[in-house]
């Protein structure tokens, strides 16, 4: 019969080994999980196993530790990649400070900007003289010749169309085509890649249907899934659109968008 103190300490590895799985498989945030406060504990109860079934455990348990730390050192990677700071760190690294780093600190990054103008009696008297050294003639609005400008012609609906300008109407033909495509896309299918749908052969196309997705997402034509560790983005369409007066808060997509981007992903698509 297994005893109580020996139960725990099992559920102890246990619970951790299922926290670090939850982490690795739902992409959730790694540094919830506190490694070194974790290998303390494993550390305190290594004397106390006896079985070949409870080494194995807490090898398992290392294992998975070193999974997360690795999950880790990808989140930071990733989050610098974006100069993203975490509140989070930020908040713990400001409570570690004492009263005089924190001074120091703010003293560093305090420029305080104090300026004074003043017209004194001296530029006052060089502005009269000045003014007094033009002719009265200079200033005379009578013999000023006046031209007025030609009004030049209106624009064509064909220059527009060239020139991209659209009506608003146009532009929301185009947006539901679109969504439509997006909807034929993903038939079958609850969500699709979002670099999978707006890439295009060349370039131009490709930031144009990058532009239009954002506005389906503004205008609550599709939902967005995101996962920061993998960099992982999906488009998931709605049936139908939501208004966005409807909305309880609008949805924004930020997304970095150049040219090297397009290439790495032309580059993928050959390949496969």
């Amino acid at each position: 019969m297994v005893s109580k103190p020996e139960r725990t300490n099992k559920e102890i590895l246990l619970r951790l080994i299922s926290l670090c799985d939850v982490v690795e498989r739902k992409g959730i945030n790694p540094f919830e999980v506190e490694v070194k406060e974790a290998l303390e504990s494993i550390r305190q109860l290594l004397s106390k196993w006896k079985s070949f079934e409870e080494f194995c455990l807490d090898a398992e348990a290392i294992n998975r530790l070193s999974k997360v730390v690795k999950l880790q050192e990808e989140w930071v990677q990733h989050k610098s990649s974006l100069l993203y700071s975490d509140p989070e760190m930020v908040e713990s690294k400001i409570a570690k400070l004492n009263v005089e780093s924190l001074a120091e600190i703010f003293l560093k990054a305090w420029h305080p900007i104090v300026g004074l103008e003043k017209l004194s009696a001296e530029r006052l008297k060089e502005a009269l003289m000045y003014w007094n050294s033009f002719s009265p003639k200079k200033f005379d609005l009578e013999e000023l010749s006046f031209r007025s400008e030609e009004v030049s012609g209106f624009t064509s609906k064909e220059e527009l169309l060239n020139l991209k300008i659209l009506v608003k109407e146009e532009f929301n033909r185009i947006l539901e085509d679109f969504w439509n495509e997006l909807l034929r896309e993903t038939k079958g299918r609850e969500k699709i890649s979002y670099w999978n749908f707006v890439f295009a052969e060349n370039y131009e196309e490709f930031v144009l249907r990058a532009y239009l997705t954002s506005f389906l997402v503004s205008y609550g034509y599709v939902d967005i899934e995101t996962n920061p560790l993998e960099e992982e983005i999906f488009i998931v369409p709605r049936s139908k659109p939501k208004k966005p007066e409807l909305q309880k808060r609008s949805t924004s997509l930020v997304v970095p968008l150049n040219y090297s981007r397009w290439v790495r992903l032309k580059e993928q698509k050959q390949v496969e």
